[in-house]
């Protein structure tokens, strides 16, 4: 007789569980509908390139999508990119290496969008944070991050 712990494990595997997908938006201007087509009416016009989103679902040429704030709903595929951006959550340094006492390379605010460049394992995940008049790369706490799973590794 087979053990019931193992059977669950053989099925979850069988089944392809898979972790959280994450996506970025790629235009500057993104229609949200509330179905997936263009008949369904526009929940949301979202107007931030690289905006961070987690895919929930897919239908044929639609994607699902969840904002950090939970709203869901659906959007052109064409509309998304796999490149990893995260919102910062909470105040922050930048910091030059990735461990605490490193020296500081920034300050970056609560709703920041930046580009994860990696993420290893640990605590800490190198940034891309920009605006119009810099560019900053540094190491940031990966607990202050929305738009990653939990020790989820983003590799270069």
């Amino acid at each position: 007789m087979m053990n019931k712990g193992l059977l669950v494990g053989f099925l979850l595997l069988s089944f392809g569980v898979q972790a959280t997908e994450y996506a970025s938006l790629k235009k500057d201007q993104v229609n949200l509908r509330t179905g997936p087509g263009e008949r369904f009416p526009i929940l949301w016009v979202y107007q931030e390139r690289n905006f961070p989103v987690e895919v929930l679902d897919s239908f044929e040429i639609w994607r699902q999508i969840r904002e950090k704030d939970g709203t869901v709903g659906w959007v052109h595929q064409n509309m998304l990119k796999k490149t990893r951006f995260v919102i910062v959550e909470k105040e922050g340094s930048l910091l030059k290496e990735a461990k605490p006492d490193a020296p500081m390379v920034a300050v970056v605010q609560p709703g920041v969008i930046a580009k994860v460049e990696e993420c290893p394992k640990g605590d800490y995940c190198r940034l891309v944070v920009s605006d119009e008049t810099y560019t900053k790369k540094g190491w940031f706490p990966r607990s202050a991050l929305w738009g990653l799973d939990k020790g989820e590794v983003v590799t270069k």
